[in-house]
């Protein structure tokens, strides 16, 4: 699914407060960063964060009102229960200590289907610095709910916050992603294509390791770990499979560690289902 990201330029006086350092973005075994999903054209700065009460909102995502005059049950498709989405959604979060509040919002759609593209302010300005096309489908993201659409998490382990946006789950649970990496040099988030391409990720922040989940049954499943390094590059260091052998009945669970370079199969054992 190809990701585009717009950038609208802005451009403000950069308080002398704020001086962000420098951040190498993820990648692994070599895979780079999408360049239709980079950030294009020349970014400003972004303010400082503000000391004062005011600033210190709530995070987290709220559901706009709609304030149209055709009920949602008169929409085309409409399915009884489903919430309305028309008047779009809001996000707030704290990317870093040293940076303003941003200000995520997606716009609502006539159709109730879906959200349109996030826009992205900072502080209480009200100027969009970036723009993310947003793929996100409603109706295929259950269990979860439409506030947990975006999150944040710090991804790449670099003390800024990053987007996690999820694109969809399947029916046993996994569930896929698109991240964003927050650049502090250029002021902008940028798709991580390596990243956007796990299964159900969690991020250890300790041990800087994050660790992927997928299954397509109770005794079919996988578990990945992947060790992030100073250049920038998620390694895979396990490995855990579980194969079901239906005709025996039996289920195998193997294990693999990074050694020497290679993945090596270090335990392997099987039971009865």
């Amino acid at each position: 699914m190809r990701q585009k990201v717009v950038t609208v330029v802005f451009t403000l006086l950069l308080p002398a407060l704020f001086l962000p350092a420098s951040v190498a973005l993820c990648s692994a075994q070599d895979r780079p960063v999408s360049a239709s999903n980079q950030a294009s054209g020349k970014s400003g700065a972004t303010p400082a964060a503000s000391d004062s009460s005011s600033s210190r909102e709530s995070e987290g995502c709220k559901l706009g009102t709609y304030t149209g005059t055709t009920p949602l049950s008169q929409v085309p498709y409409y399915v009884a229960g489903e919430e309305d989405l028309r008047g779009g959604m809001t996000c707030t979060f704290r990317i870093n200590s040293r940076l303003p509040l941003f200000t995520f919002h997606f716009s609502g759609q006539a159709d109730n289907g879906s959200f349109g593209d996030l826009d992205i302010t900072a502080g209480a300005s009200s100027e969009v610095i970036q723009t993310i096309e947003n793929t996100t489908d409603p109706g295929l993201i259950a269990p979860a709910k439409i506030q947990s659409v975006l999150t944040t998490v710090d991804a790449n382990f670099d003390g800024y916050q990053d987007l996690q946006l999820l694109s969809q789950c399947g029916g046993t649970g996994n569930c896929s992603y698109d991240f964003y990496l927050y650049d502090p040099k250029e002021h902008q988030f940028v798709h991580n294509d390596f990243l956007s391409a796990l299964t159900t990720p969690s991020f250890d922040q300790a041990k800087k390791q994050v660790t992927t989940s997928s299954n397509s049954s109770a005794s079919a499943w996988q578990n990945e770990t992947y060790q992030y390094d100073t250049g920038g590059r998620y390694t895979l260091i396990h490995r855990q499979v579980s194969t079901w052998d239906r005709n025996n009945s039996t289920v195998t669970v193997s294990t693999y560690e990074l050694r020497n370079g290679q993945m090596e199969l270090v335990d392997s054992k099987t039971t009865p289902e």
